[in-house]
């Protein structure tokens, strides 16, 4: 080589081949130096500028990027947009960011659930902020220290293993409550009763039980403040415009007031309800709940701050969507019925240990969340740093929004997908079967409370009635309607049914 290099004459190396290879030399000795010097958030820069960009939608306009396009239903638009975009797309909802949709289990697994440390932050805006106390509820707290400690808190306190051997009586005795309730206003009359009071005062009570240790009445002003709370908080949350356009915030200071005020009803109520379960502890009455806990874990835990409250809508919106599909579907019924006869018998009800016993009425809850989950999207998750997935730049604090309607009614995985059929998922394999409490290390910290407690009441509903319409003036049933699949939140409508017993032992076990 050196012998080589020894015979390039001095009028080669000035002549015009010379002055390539000069040239090209002196490119490759900057670009090496350029690389060695560059910082790392540089060459990332680099390297993301080289990866493909997400597969987006046409039709984005300016300022209001596919707002336009989306229109009022966008978890069905986002599912037609998969069809020919693929798994995992973009689009500008707005002005403000990215959103990242993710379109099948694949990228739900891949992103959110073995990447979770990366792609675990929140979207923050202004109301949101404002909602949660700047994330002092910890399902919208950063990704940090303080969300860690409360995941830690919740799955030490309402973890399954938790839930069977310090909770099981409440799942008991607030069923049987329920139960009597209905039994006595049930089926009075041919134009049945609306459910909904009945629901939202059983599910409030089991979920406060658990977390304080106290019950309401359905006159009790606590509960109604709980009530109205839980009712505020979803219409305020529910008005996401500022996120879509930040430079109009100003204009929606009337919502981020009112999402203020809300926050400061809940640490009101809530930490009135607190400084019970504190006062009882000083008094050495302790409380069998998890704000007990919460408290004992504060003493070692600067982390441990309760300001959050158990969602009681999620379990209410999945009974109440229930018995709406139920009472359309008599076979239904019958069938889980006849299961639970067979495998339970009529001499005693049944229990949250009984869910291997009674697999179609496993399935007909499986099947509930999925055809009727309580949000179609559930709260974003975001990532702070530029990221790649698959060949794809993914922009950073891009908002990822797994669209559970995209996932729960793709026919390759659901054959017939706007049937309701509980059968489907009896021979199912150990697959997840819905996504109604998110994914990833977002996922809804109460899935296990908020499961058993629908496997427990829905198992004693078909045990103990059956949900039949409403009559007419002429005794002709009338229609139940379903909770609408256009809403971006499929609330279950308000609905009229009768509470037919099915047999002479209900009022007597259930007084037992």
């Amino acid at each position: 080589m050196t012998d080589a290099l020894t015979t390039l004459s001095v009028d080669w190396c000035t002549g015009r081949n010379g002055i390539f290879v000069i040239a090209a030399a002196a490119a490759v000795v900057t670009g090496v130096f350029v690389a060695n010097h560059l910082n790392p958030a540089d060459k990332d820069a680099e390297r993301f500028k080289k990866l493909a960009k997400l597969p987006s939608p046409p039709g984005a306009v300016p300022i209001l990027g596919h707002l336009l396009v989306v229109g009022t239903s966008p978890h069905l638009k986002f599912s037609e947009w998969g069809k020919t975009l693929g798994p995992i797309f973009a689009v500008k909802m707005g002005s403000s960011r990215t959103w990242v949709v993710h379109n099948s289990p694949d990228v739900v697994r891949d992103i959110l659930d073995r990447r979770g440390a990366t792609f675990s932050d929140r979207v923050q805006t202004h109301l949101l902020e404002a909602i949660s106390g700047n994330g002092d509820m910890f399902f919208m707290s950063a990704n940090g220290p303080y969300l860690r400690a409360w995941r830690k808190h919740t799955n030490n306190t309402i973890s399954k293993t938790r839930l069977e051997k310090d909770y099981s009586n409440i799942f008991k005795s607030e069923t049987k409550r329920l139960l009597l309730n209905l039994l006595e206003r049930g089926n009075v009359g041919p134009e049945g009763i609306d459910p909904f009071d009945d629901v939202y005062l059983y599910v409030i009570n089991v979920i406060s039980l658990i977390v304080f240790g106290k019950n309401f009445t359905k006159d009790d002003a606590d509960y109604r403040q709980v009530l109205q709370i839980t009712i505020d908080f979803i219409q305020v949350g529910s008005k996401v415009l500022e996120e879509f356009f930040p430079f109009l915030s100003p204009l929606y200071r009337g919502a981020i007031g009112r999402a203020a005020k809300v926050q400061f009803e809940i640490q009101q109520v809530f930490g009135r309800f607190v400084d019970e379960v504190k006062q009882d502890m000083k008094e050495g009455n302790e409380r069998n709940c998890a704000c007990n806990e919460y408290l004992k874990a504060q003493e070692t835990d600067e982390e441990g701050h309760l300001y959050d409250k158990a969602s009681a809508d999620t379990s209410a919106i999945a009974l109440l969507g229930g018995m709406s599909m139920l009472a359309r579907q008599p076979e239904i019924q019958d069938r889980a019925f006849a299961e639970i006869k067979a495998n339970i018998g009529l001499d005693r009800l049944p229990n949250d240990m009984d869910e291997s016993s009674l697999p179609y009425t496993n399935a007909i809850i499986t099947e509930l969340l999925r055809f009727r989950p309580p949000s179609w999207f559930g709260i974003p998750h975001s990532n702070l740093y530029d990221e790649e997935y698959n060949g794809y730049h993914i922009p950073a604090n891009s908002a990822h929004v797994i669209n559970v309607h995209g996932l729960h009614f793709d026919p390759d995985t659901y054959p017939d997908p706007y049937a309701f059929k509980p059968e489907r998922h009896l021979d199912a394999d150990n697959t997840r079967q819905h996504y109604a409490f998110g994914a990833g290390r977002r996922i809804c910290p109460g899935a296990f409370l908020a499961e058993k407690l629908i496997f427990t009441t829905l198992a004693r509903l078909l045990w103990a009635f059956r949900i039949e319409p409403s009559l007419d003036a002429q005794r002709n049933p009338v229609e139940v309607p379903m909770p609408d699949i256009t809403k971006p939140t499929p609330i279950p409508p308000r609905i009229n049914v009768r509470f037919v017993p099915r047999h002479d032992n209900v009022e007597r076990l259930c007084r037992a």
